[in-house]
């Protein structure tokens, strides 16, 4: 199923601001578009700016230490979690960890983004989002039956690839997915593997920049949608109205998208 969005009605005034906020571009007021797009979004939700202190932790040391972002909201729990996986080539990190990490903390939940190896290929990157999922379930105020996976860009290719070897989540949320070449163990036909809910979001001109060297994500999303659905998965694809002059920057930082997530993970965990 594929959803296209229009502007928001006037109900959603202040989803309006926060969405206005999030995709201002100019220079001289992007930083302070950024500061209070998250607060904007949050509030329009009944949520807070921010769950407690973000904390930078190892999870893994094998074969090289590895470090994540981790946030949790405030109580005793436990809570359910999702892991955030972040693009990226090499010394690069695409989306916004950080940010993803509070703001999934605000909402509820415990949010980890692991940080993987810093290699061009996507040689051991399966293995760095497990071990970040194996961490994440070690956590004693994690309910470990409410647990999701989501991803941006190779991440969301990563977090497809998790999704289809039967990781241990309740759902997934893929993001402007890039498409790995055949070495790395991609294909779309893992998908009739995936046995949990997916959303699958993405801008309607994320359709090549430098940024995803050329690839026109919106056509891969298309047919990442169209192999799920084959195989019998119902997910949910949405596609945006077109984001600056690149829609893959979407998701550089939390932004009207960001209610749509918050809305699936907490109906499917």
């Amino acid at each position: 199923m594929m959803t296209t969005l229009n502007r928001p009605s006037p109900a959603d005034l202040l989803q309006d601001i926060a969405a206005s906020a999030c995709a201002a571009r100019a220079a001289p007021v992007r930083m302070l578009a950024r500061m209070a797009c998250l607060a904007l979004i949050l509030a329009a939700m009944g949520g807070k700016a921010s769950g407690d202190e973000l904390r930078e932790v190892v999870y893994t040391t094998t074969p090289e230490t590895l470090k994540g972002y981790l946030c949790r909201p405030a109580g005793a729990g436990p809570f359910p979690a999702v892991a955030y996986n972040h693009g990226g080539v090499g010394d690069i990190i695409g989306g916004a960890p950080k940010e993803t990490c509070e703001a999934l903390a605000a909402a509820g939940f415990v949010g980890f983004a692991p940080i993987r190896r810093k290699t061009r290929s996507t040689a051991g990157h399966p293995e760095d989002v497990q071990a970040g999922l194996d961490y994440l379930l070690r956590l004693d105020y994690v309910d470990r039956q409410r647990v999701a996976i989501t991803g941006f860009s190779r991440g969301g290719a990563l977090t497809f690839m998790a999704a289809a070897r039967g990781a241990p989540a309740k759902a997934a949320v893929i993001m402007a997915s890039a498409v790995p070449p055949p070495q790395s163990g991609f294909k779309f036909e893992d998908a009739a593997k995936i046995r949990i809910p997916v959303l699958l979001l993405v801008a309607e001109n994320d359709t090549g920049s430098r940024k995803t060297m050329g690839q026109d994500t919106f056509d891969s999303m298309r047919r990442m949608s169209a192999a799920l659905t084959a195989a019998g998965n119902p997910s949910k694809l949405i596609v945006y109205p077109p984001y600056g002059s690149d829609g893959h920057e979407m998701f550089f930082e939390i932004g009207a998208y960001w209610k749509d997530v918050v809305e699936f993970l907490k109906k499917h965990l």
